[in-house]
């Protein structure tokens, strides 16, 4: 399927590099599709923004449309824009359909949480913004970082059990398992997922804490601020009882940079693995 998905890309690319080099008013859906466009260059473009797209800074001053998956279509329109470049998630059809009637064009970008998927959507954002020639600077920098912390990883321990959080309301917290984004970024820094005995996310509930014995918990920040603070987490039963919580091994990551298989990957597993294997050097600047 993905072979088939490339392929149709790789067919598409000349035709849409020659029609978007002329969209000047752009409108970004998604964080890791936003993020691409500034890391292209090519943020001076944009005239609107998704809530999700909270990186980088010069994001936040361009007027936001609603959530990715929730996107309001006279708010886009308002922004008369030439050019809609969305993540594959973005919705919902009703909205995008309007958007279309409206004769704006719409690009979805590609999504698959691998390294391999990142290059990908590199290639599909600056196909969309007709800047082809723009994707082979970008990947090779995401490569050579990448390239360096796999290399500094060798040594770590794949045996470390972590497990991810996020809030499921005020009221408790989901572990992520097995074909998830979180799952894949614990796989690409040479750790155990606990919880990849099962697909998607779950309640975590003090019994299923026990069994999983998690060494290290990564939480979102927005998950820490959801359920009241870090502390608060930290008494929490379902997390008080964990081996992470007893020797103090809490990360709190951004979840955009953590869960977004944008540019700043190799700096998310970085951070991540720094965390999980805290005798392994990794030298990111080395990389650049």
């Amino acid at each position: 399927m993905r072979q088939l998905l490339l392929a149709a890309l790789a067919a598409a690319l000349p035709l849409l590099s020659a029609t978007a080099a002329h969209a000047e008013r752009v409108v970004s859906i998604g964080g890791d599709v936003t993020e691409i466009v500034y890391a292209l260059g090519e943020g001076k473009r944009l005239v609107g923004v998704d809530e999700a797209s909270t990186y980088p800074a010069e994001a936040h001053a361009l007027p936001q449309v609603g959530y990715v998956r929730t996107l309001s279509a006279e708010g886009i329109i308002s922004l008369k824009p030439d050019l809609i470049v969305a993540a594959a998630h973005a919705g919902p059809p009703a909205v995008l359909e309007q958007l279309r009637d409206a004769k704006i064009k719409i690009v979805n970008v590609p999504s698959e949480e691998t390294l391999a998927g990142t290059l990908t959507k590199v290639d599909a954002v600056a196909a969309a913004l007709g800047v082809p020639e723009k994707a082979a600077a970008l990947k090779a920098s995401i490569k050579s970082r990448m390239d360096a912390v796999e290399a500094a990883l060798k040594s770590a321990d794949r045996g470390t059990k972590a497990m991810f959080l996020l809030a499921q309301g005020p009221g408790g917290a989901m572990a992520a398992g097995r074909g998830t984004a979180a799952d894949a970024m614990i796989a690409l820094a040479h750790a155990t997922n606990v919880a990849g005995g099962f697909d998607g996310y779950k309640p975590l509930t003090p019994e299923a804490a026990i069994a999983l014995a998690p060494d290290v918990i990564v939480v979102a920040e927005h998950a820490v601020a959801m359920l009241g603070g870090l502390d608060k987490l930290k008494q929490r039963p379902e997390i008080a009882i964990t081996p992470a919580a007893k020797h103090g091994r809490i990360v709190v990551m951004d979840a955009l940079l953590l869960l977004g298989f944008g540019p700043r990957t190799p700096d998310a597993v970085a951070l991540l693995a720094r965390a999980l294997h805290p005798k392994v050097k990794i030298d990111m600047a080395a990389a650049e």
